[in-house]
C-alpha cells in the first residue's frame, strides 16, 4: 500500500504542469510560469527508497544479532550451570570414593594385621628353636668332653686323686700367703700336700718332694706381723680415747703467807699502823677462788671434733696395717699420740694409759711379703696333666 502513494502524486503533477498548455492565453502562461515548482527526477526518489530499505533492514540484522547474542548467552549459562552441578557431584562422588578407600585400607590393615602377627610370632619361635638347638649341641658336646675326660681319668691310676688333692692344698697354700698374709696356715697346708705325694710311694716323684720341701722351709722363714692383734689393740684404744678427760686451766693458788695479828697495846701503835698499811697495799688487788667446776680449754663443740679426729687416725692405722703400709701407719699413730698429750689430761691414769699402749703400737714393724710362686706349682701341674713326671733334659756339651 505505500508502494502505490508516490505513483498518484505523480499523475497529479502531471496534470498540473500540462492545464496551462491547453488554453491559448499566453499572458496567463507567463504569468504562472514563474510558480511552477520543478517535480523531483527519479534518481532522488530511488535515493530515499533506497537508504530507508537499508536502515530497515540494518536495524533487523541488529535484532536479529542481539536475540543471537541473548540466545547464545543464556545458553552459554545454562551449559556453565550445568557444568558446575556435574563438577559437585563429581567431587561428592570423589569424597565418597575416598571415604570408600580409607575404609577399605583400615580393613585391609586389620586383615592383615592378624597375619603380621602370627608371622612375627612364627619367626620368634623358630628364633628360639634354634637358640635351643645351638644350646642342646653345645650341650652335646660338653657332655661328650666329660666322657671323654671321665674315660680318661678311668684309665689312671689311683694315684692321680692323690696329687690332684696336692696340688688344690699348694693352691690353697698360695691364696692363703697372697691374700691373707697367713704364712703359718700355708705352711700346714704345704705340709699336707707333701704327705700326700709322700703317701704316693713313687721314687720318680723325688723332684716334687724336693720343690715342696723348699717351699715349706721358705714360707716358714716368714717372718710376719700379727696384723689382726694390732688391729684389736687399737680398737681397745678407740674406744678408751671417749672416757679420757681433756686438760683444764690450772688454778692451783699459792697460800698467802702468814700476816701478823694486831696487839690490844695502845704502845704498839706505830707497828700496828704500819701492819695495816702494809695489809691494806698487799689486798689492793683482791682474787677471788672459784667455787663451780672448772671448764675445759676446749669447747663442747671442739671437743667432739678432738675425739672424732683421734678416732680417724686410728682407723687410718688400722687401714695402713690390712694394706702393709708401714709409713701410713707410723703417721697415723704419730697423729694420735701428739693430739692426746696436747689435748687431754696428762695426770690422769687412763691418759698415760692410752699413751704407753700408742707408744706400744708405733713400734710395730710390718714386713710385706716377697714370695711370687712356689716350685712345686708347676710340677704337680704337669703330673696332673701327664699322670707322670716328664724326665729333665741333661745339659749339652
Amino acid at each position: 500500500m505505500d508502494n502505490n502513494k508516490p505513483e498518484t502524486t505523480d499523475v497529479d503533477t502531471n496534470e498540473t504542469v500540462l492545464k496551462p498548455q491547453a488554453k491559448d492565453d499566453s499572458s496567463q502562461a507567463t504569468k504562472t510560469a514563474p510558480t511552477l515548482k520543478r517535480a523531483p527526477g527519479p534518481s532522488s526518489r530511488h535515493r530515499k527508497l533506497g537508504s530507508s530499505w537499508w536502515v530497515r533492514l540494518s536495524i533487523l540484522i541488529s535484532w536479529l544479532a542481539a536475540g543471537t547474542a541473548i540466545a547464545g548467552c543464556y545458553w552459554l549459562y545454562l551449559q556453565l550451570n550445568n557444568q558446575q552441578i556435574q563438577q559437585q557431584k563429581l567431587v561428592t562422588d570423589f569424597s565418597s570414593v575416598e571415604v570408600g578407600n580409607q575404609q577399605l585400607k583400615q580393613e585391609l590393615k586389620q586383615s592383615l594385621s592378624t597375619p603380621n602377627q602370627r608371622i612375627a610370632l612364627l619367626e620368634q619361635q623358630q628364633s628360639d628353636d634354634a637358640k635351643a638347638y645351638q644350646q642342646l649341641v653345645s650341650l652335646q658336646k660338653a657332655h661328650k668332653q666329660l666322657q671323654e675326660r671321665v674315660a680318661i681319668v678311668a684309665q689312671r691310676s689311683p694315684n692321680h686323686w692323690m696329687a690332684s688333692e696336692a696340688e688344690y692344698l699348694v693352691r690353697m697354700a698360695s691364696r692363703k700367703i697372697w691374700l691373707e698374709k697367713d704364712p703359718q696356715t700355708a705352711a700346714s697346708l704345704l705340709q699336707a700336700a707333701d704327705n700326700r705325694i709322700e703317701a704316693m710311694k713313687d721314687p720318680a716323684l723325688h723332684q716334687l718332694r724336693k720343690a715342696l720341701a723348699h717351699d715349706i722351709a721358705a714360707t716358714q722363714a716368714i717372718k710376719t706381723t700379727d696384723i689382726a692383734g694390732s688391729v684389736y689393740a687399737i680398737d681397745a684404744v678407740i674406744d678408751q680415747i671417749a672416757n679420757l678427760p681433756l686438760n683444764r686451766i690450772n688454778t692451783e693458788i699459792s697460800a698467802d703467807p702468814l700476816t701478823e695479828p694486831l696487839t690490844d697495846s695502845i704502845d704498839d701503835w706505830q707497828t700496828n699502823l704500819s701492819k695495816s698499811f702494809k695489809q691494806f697495799v698487799e689486798g689492793f688487788i683482791t682474787i677471788r677462788q672459784r667455787t663451780t667446776d672448772l671448764e675445759p680449754l676446749l669447747p663442747i663443740e671442739q671437743q667432739w671434733y678432738l675425739v672424732e679426729n683421734v678416732r680417724l687416725k686410728l682407723l687410718q692405722a688400722q687401714f695402713s696395717l690390712h694394706n702393709y703400709d708401714e709409713q701410713g701407719y707410723k703417721s697415723a699413730i704419730d697423729y694420735a699420740q701428739r693430739w692426746v698429750k696436747q689435748y687431754f689430761d696428762m695426770s690422769d691414769r687412763n691418759t698415760l694409759n692410752v699413751l704407753a699402749q700408742l707408744e706400744k703400737l708405733s713400734g710395730l714393724t710390718i714386713e710385706s711379703i716377697n714370695t711370687k710362686q712356689f716350685q712345686s706349682t708347676p710340677l704337680l701341674q704337669e703330673l696332673i696333666t701327664y699322670g707322670q713326671m716328664m724326665p729333665e733334659e741333661e745339659p749339652t756339651l
